[in-house]
């Protein structure tokens, strides 16, 4: 049993955390627990929030622990880290950085060692850049599930590599519950032993998870569903210790209808979608139907219809049957690849590349169309920041297949939004334009080439314009050339001779092995 401290600043709530109890404990006893582990490690702690009932319990408990130590006892720095991706239900984010602000004014009213901290993915990892900057489908089940690593789980390394020293490995308190899936219960027990109170399975930070015992109803007791008006004194039903009221939360989780949980900031990449919970991105393609922003529409957000219709759409892309209408044939490396049956090695499927150019181009667009609909009917909606627009500009004028030459964006955001609200500097990198690109495709004709081919090298020799040393220069073009510039049927037609001829060999290597058992078996009979 740890000592429960219980400095003056705790007074407010003490009546509340000495009467109840939470999956069997008392809160004095979890509470206590987690101020006896801030008091015995000395490195720093990180809240993992992301605005959701789970993520508020846990800040909730570290409130608690903290007001009951003394000022001298609070000598551990507590980060509250929230990740923006960039792509959060703009109903969900703006709530969020409401509360972000008030725990912090809130801690540094009273003297509590709390830093909030709000991270984002990387420019050229943001689910716009990729999408629709390199053409890289939407993340799915089955396969080309990029989004969790490059969006939730690389921000939140990144920060913790930024923040602290090599000699250090803060804890992380996260709000995972066993009670919130199978999937869940499965992965905290496989690394939340019973003999300790951490998970030490990745060296460079540890979990802890206070409530992965708790259940969805204590979740909601603790955030003041069971609390009576006048039941203790000074305490409001619903309120947060940094002010600011929980009824919020429960107006939000009313709305998607669901019970599952929200989005985590430290997990793995194997983590189930986060589509289906409340905290999400609006964005997520991993789940087939988003039941939370489904919930919020039905619940009168209507306004969030076309995102949804959106989201609807970019899912659509990703089956099978429709690849080829939005896919390039060849591959970012230029190649055309193919996948062979399990079962029939002769059965050959060509795996798709990235989205067409043009088709990326309209929804951006489409994309800037929407935030901008949002904003004149008066709802606070980012949907794609600068940044991202000069990223997936960059994007476009190097793409490996079809090179943007005309330099469309800034043209299709001032279509949108008019001239003057972001300045696009003029491309200096190359002279090229969609004159060129157009005399380029007059030539490639007459002679009978690939205009990409064409429009690759002199890319080429543009960027190495004006170096004294061209070092590796016809490796690069080797590599150029190795590419698949003819037709995709041409190309296609290589690939199948070449899988016929290597089934062809594989059959002779079958026959002479047959026949070499064959031969093994007469000589072992004879001698």
């Amino acid at each position: 049993m740890h000592q429960f401290y219980q400095y003056e600043d705790i007074s407010v709530y003490l009546d509340f955390i000495n009467d109840q109890v939470f999956s069997g404990r008392p809160l004095s006893e979890q509470v206590a627990e987690l101020q006896y582990l801030y008091l015995e490690e000395s490195q720093p702690w990180v809240v993992a929030f992301s605005g959701g009932k789970d993520s508020t319990a846990i800040l909730t408990l570290m409130f608690f622990a903290l007001l009951g130590l003394s000022p001298a006892q609070r000598k551990n720095k507590v980060y509250v880290v929230f990740c923006d991706t960039l792509a959060e239900v703009p109903i969900y984010l703006s709530k969020t950085l409401k509360t972000i602000k008030a725990v912090q004014r809130t801690a540094d009213q009273l003297g509590l060692p709390i830093e909030t901290k709000i991270i984002t993915p990387k420019t050229q990892d943001t689910f716009w850049a990729r999408l629709l900057g390199r053409g890289y489908p939407a993340p799915n089940l089955r396969l080309n599930r990029w989004c969790t690593e490059k969006i939730k789980l690389n921000p939140f390394k990144h920060f913790a590599k930024a923040q602290f020293s090599s000699n250090e490995s803060p804890i992380v308190m996260i709000g995972s519950r066993a009670a919130e899936s199978v999937n869940r219960q499965a992965i905290i027990e496989k690394y939340h032993s019973s003999d300790s109170y951490f998970d030490d399975s990745d060296p460079s930070y540890r979990r802890y998870a206070p409530i992965k015992d708790w259940g969805v109803n204590d979740v909601w007791h603790l955030l003041g569903q069971r609390v009576a008006p006048g039941q203790y004194e000074d305490m409001e039903p619903w309120e947060s210790p940094w002010g600011t009221s929980n009824i919020g939360l429960v107006e939000l989780y009313d709305s998607t209808n669901s019970t599952s949980g929200e989005c985590p900031l430290v997990e793995t990449a194997s983590s189930p979608g986060c589509g289906k919970s409340r905290f999400g991105c609006w964005t997520c393609t991993v789940v087939t139907k988003d039941k939370a922003i489904d919930g919020l529409i039905a619940n009168g957000e209507t306004w969030l219809e076309p995102l949804a219709k959106f989201r609807n759409f970019l899912h659509s892309t990703t089956e099978p049957s429709v690849k080829q209408l939005y896919r390039q044939d060849r591959r970012r490396d230029g190649k055309v690849s193919v996948k062979h049956g399990l079962q029939d090695e002769k059965n050959v499927e060509f795996i798709q590349g990235p989205y067409f150019l043009h088709l990326r181009k309209e929804w951006l667009a489409h994309l800037l169309t929407m935030e901008k609909d949002l904003n004149l009917a008066g709802h606070e909606a980012s949907l794609i920041t600068e940044d991202e627009l000069h990223e997936i500009r960059y994007q476009w004028r190097n793409d490996p297949l079809t090179p943007d030459w005309a330099d469309e964006l800034p043209s299709i955001y001032e279509s949108v939004y008019g001239k003057g609200k972001i300045n696009f500097p003029k491309d200096d990198v190359s002279n090229f334009g969609e004159l060129e690109a157009q005399v380029i495709d007059q030539l490639a004709t007459q002679y009978e080439t690939s205009a990409d081919l064409v429009r690759k090298l002199i890319e080429l020799e543009v960027s190495l314009n004006g170096l004294g040393k061209r070092q590796g220069l016809f490796q690069r073009i080797d590599r150029i050339l190795a590419q698949d510039w003819g037709s995709v049927e041409h190309a296609k037609n290589k690939r199948e001779n070449e899988k016929a001829i290597h089934y062809a060999l594989t059959q002779d290597l079958t026959d002479i092995g047959a026949e070499l058992d064959g031969i093994t078996a007469m000589l072992n009979k004879e001698f």
